[in-house]
């Protein structure tokens, strides 16, 4: 099987290298999508919403390395009273995610994404979870083709004065962009959505502290690299946030 691939791989760079050569280079594009619920008994549901692509009909994806994604909501979390479950705790559960903590689960969603060099597109299962005592919110992604994936990821949540009032940043470790060696990953969208509730005293406390809509959009900055160049990008999105208050 690995050799298959590894021809699979050989003859689709061969293709690349034959009809990119006096093409114009793409550039990435992404969509962002926000949408949030909050209640005064449960507090709030947040869902995002990102997809990605380029702006030239039949190119291939970038593969992505960073994004921060910057919320307008000040309030902050109320991540310190959670469980906790962070990426180091995970691998030493050598991936099993149901040994976290009871209540340190705060939502999930799904990932689809290439590998680009084998023309592959898989679906895999996002979940996310309270870390470092609500300084961070740790991903685990899992997928079962073309590759065995479980890999968990920190992304550091920083509390922001001005604009914004808190930013994610989630760093795609190398692992996730080359799936395989020399088979790199296009993400086509990431899709998720952020609960959680812990009982406190006899008091639900919701994740997010978020009282009202946000007046302003989310923004997000992403970093791209294209495999077959070595081109970097990074692109910009903005988001308004459709909300409801009941």
């Amino acid at each position: 099987m690995k050799q298959f691939i590894e021809a699979l791989v050989i003859s689709a760079a061969i293709v690349g290298l034959c009809t990119t050569a006096g093409a114009q280079a793409a550039s990435p594009v992404v969509k962002l999508r926000g949408d949030a619920s909050l209640t005064h008994e449960t507090g709030a549901r947040f869902h995002v919403d990102t997809a990605f692509s380029t702006d030239t009909p039949g190119a291939d994806l970038f593969t992505i390395q960073q994004a921060v994604v910057y919320f307008p909501d000040h309030a902050g979390t109320n991540g310190r009273f959670f469980p906790s479950c962070d990426a180091a705790q995970i691998e030493r559960f050598r991936g099993n995610v149901r040994r976290c903590p009871q209540g340190s689960e705060l939502g999930g969603g799904t990932v689809t994404a290439k590998a680009l060099q084998i023309g592959v597109t898989a679906t895999g299962r996002v979940r996310m979870f309270n870390s470092h005592r609500g300084k961070s919110i740790t991903f685990n992604i899992q997928t079962l083709l073309p590759a065995y994936i479980n890999e968990s990821i920190d992304a550091p949540i920083t509390q922001l004065h001005g604009t914004y009032g808190e930013k994610l940043t989630l760093v795609v470790p190398h692992s996730l962009q080359e799936i395989i060696s020399g088979v790199f990953v296009g993400v086509q969208d990431f899709d998720v959505t952020l609960t959680g509730a812990v009982r406190r005293n006899g008091v639900t406390l919701p994740f997010l502290k978020a009282r009202r809509c946000p007046r302003r959009a989310m923004h997000g900055v992403f970093d791209f690299k294209d495999w077959s160049s070595g081109q970097t990008a990074s692109v910009t999105a903005d988001a308004k946030v459709r909300c409801t208050l009941r």
